[in-house]
């Protein structure tokens, strides 16, 4: 980690440099058909989706771009986070050559300083279902899973996690009861790719959602 250094992205590193970044880190994923939606954003979209108070952090190895990772700051309107000032993260990559070096975990520390600055009161991301490994990591820094949802134009779905900090205000009990009705319902409305099997199970599917507030 001597050789590496962190920093909220400067203006001289482009936000086309942040795209190409992106796509070269999830290559094998990309070609696998596992790709999250963000992550195929242009330059010129990633810069709208943050937002006037979104972030993008970069580290470098010397001179060269060798991860990222962004937060988009929302009000939550979900269960799960609803009147919380809440940090939506994403954008994150790491060059092959450079991953397991905590390049993610000290660039989480850069941006941690701005989202207590700010009184952010939740973190939130997704992943692939398929993406083993960064459920389980995120499992293991205290996030929990809470909704299950359908990647549109993708042959995978996608589960979405929240990490409270202020401490939990549900019980695991009843978070996995709210994950495990949106993964029935999501299974039962769409197909691969968010194709509805039928009008007549996503008026019904719709309206569990409204019964379970999910």
């Amino acid at each position: 980690m001597d050789d590496i250094v962190v920093m909220p992205k400067p203006d001289w590193v482009s936000w086309d440099d942040i795209h190409e970044l992106l796509l070269a880190a999830h290559k094998k994923n990309i070609e696998k058909g596992i790709v999250m939606n963000t992550v195929t954003f242009s330059g010129d979209k990633i810069k709208e989706y943050l937002g006037k108070d979104g972030r993008c952090y970069v580290a470098f190895c010397g001179d060269k771009l060798v991860g990222t990772t962004s937060v988009r700051i929302d009000m939550g309107k979900k269960w799960y986070n609803k009147g919380l000032k809440i940090a939506k993260e994403g954008l994150t990559a790491v060059l092959k050559k450079y991953q397991g070096l905590g390049i993610v975990g000290e660039m989480n520390k850069c941006r941690d300083k701005y989202l207590d600055e700010i009184g952010v009161e939740a973190l939130v991301g997704d992943t692939a279902e398929d993406n083993t490994i960064i459920r389980k990591l995120v499992a293991d820094n205290g996030y929990k899973e809470v909704r299950y949802f359908p990647a549109a134009h993708q042959n995978h779905n996608s589960v979405e996690f929240v990490k409270w900090l202020n401490g939990c205000p549900f019980s695991d009990k009843y978070i996995q009861r709210k994950f495990s009705i949106s993964k029935r319902l999501t299974k039962l409305q769409y197909k691969s790719g968010k194709v509805e099997r039928s009008r007549i199970l996503s008026v019904f599917c719709s309206l569990m959602r409204k019964l379970f507030s999910i």
